[in-house]
């Protein structure tokens, strides 16, 4: 089983807070659109004869392609993949854009999940983070995509904006919950350089939200969202049942998926490959039948620090087992040594066989998995 992801690089306007490769010059669309098909011709063998599980749309924002461009990709792909009937293909998309006859159309060229950038239902946060829309825009929105027939939704919100009390956090939360969304994504508020953000931090024109602010958001997304049937399947997504990400579960799982499109990482199982991060770049490459990625072999420390990095963001954890049987007796060793210190700190919960981060772990995930790594 393997997963198909395309990147599609251009954005209407940047946000406040995004590091993301994108640009707001959408004059090579077409160009681009016509080398990823390129792409994903060349590389086919890439995943081997794996069954195509999921495929994903990210960006930037792809909701800037047009229908017929988003389904000529998917006509490329199942003309040259063996693609599931019943595949999950998710479009990341931005309000703005989700008319109604677009929305139709994306169905029927066969989306039936859509990742929409939500953010926040605040309309003061809204345009504290450059968004171009507001709480009214968005409930509109989504009744759209929910009227155009798709009924799997996931949505992004941001917690730890400074000067986002708890009340209107817990007010954006509710506003998902009322409108019947099947999936979240929340993420804190990361000052990213190279991000308008960046610059006002820099210059003392921007502080970040108190920790405890933070801490209060992190606990009132898990309480709530489980008081709706939501489970917490990794660290920063949430899904009802039937509705866990596919797409994002695979690479979590260690399956093989092609990434095709400028800056997109690729990975089947032995090597990770990534591609130009320049829409120029990568067009000419294609064009000229020009080399346009890089390559790394992954070594046994880099199987092992990647099994953690993946594998202790999700509710599953990992297995003790598994790192004793697949890694050497060093790695291992290390391994069990980090891991008795963690779990007397309750970070980390250890139950027969299985590893996983507590709630307090959870929230200091980035450093639980740097100390576990092996160098």
């Amino acid at each position: 089983m393997a997963g198909i992801y395309l990147h599609i690089p251009y954005c209407r306007s940047k946000c406040h807070y995004c590091d993301f490769y994108a640009t707001s010059n959408m004059s090579s669309i077409e160009k681009l659109v016509e080398s990823e098909k390129r792409e994903l011709i060349a590389r086919k063998q890439y995943i081997g004869n794996e069954i195509v599980e999921t495929i994903y749309f990210g960006g930037g924002t792809p909701s800037v392609l047009s229908a017929f461009q988003v389904k000529a990709l998917l006509e490329v792909i199942n003309a040259n993949f063996i693609v599931a009937l019943d595949c999950e293909i998710t479009l990341e998309a931005n309000p703005e854009d989700l008319a109604e006859p677009y929305l139709t159309a994306l169905r029927l060229a066969g989306i039936n999940r859509m990742s929409i950038g939500i953010q926040s239902f605040n309309n003061e946060m809204l345009s504290y983070l450059g968004r171009g829309h507001d709480n009214s825009k968005l409930v509109n929105k989504i009744r759209a995509v929910q009227k155009a027939g798709i009924g799997n939704i996931s949505i992004d919100l941001i917690y730890g904006i400074p000067g986002l009390s708890l009340d209107n956090y817990s007010d954006s939360l509710k506003e998902a919950m009322n409108l019947g969304i099947q999936h979240i994504s929340a993420y804190s508020l990361i000052i990213e350089k190279n991000t308008f953000f960046y610059n006002l931090y820099k210059t003392n024109r921007l502080k970040e939200a108190p920790d405890d602010d933070v801490v209060a958001q992190f606990n009132m997304t898990i309480d709530t969202l489980a008081s709706f049937g939501f489970s917490h399947y990794e660290v920063s997504s949430f899904a009802l049942e039937g509705f866990k990400s596919r797409h994002n579960s695979s690479y979590w799982e260690g399956k093989k998926y092609l990434g095709v499109g400028p800056s997109a990482h690729s990975f089947d199982g032995i090597s990770r490959q990534w591609n130009v991060s320049s829409i120029k770049n990568y067009i000419l490459n294609i064009e000229g039948d020009k080399n346009y990625f890089e390559i790394e072999i992954l070594s046994e420390v880099d199987r092992y620090n990647e099994y953690l990095l993946v594998g202790l963001r999700t509710a599953k954890g990992i297995s003790k087992h598994y790192v004793s049987e697949h890694f050497n007796s060093k790695i291992n060793s290390y391994f069990l040594k980090e891991l008795s210190k963690l779990n007397s700190e309750e970070f980390i919960s250890v139950v027969d066989d299985r590893v996983k981060l507590t709630r307090k772990g959870i929230f200091v995930s980035d450093l639980i998995i740097r100390t576990l790594f092996f160098s």
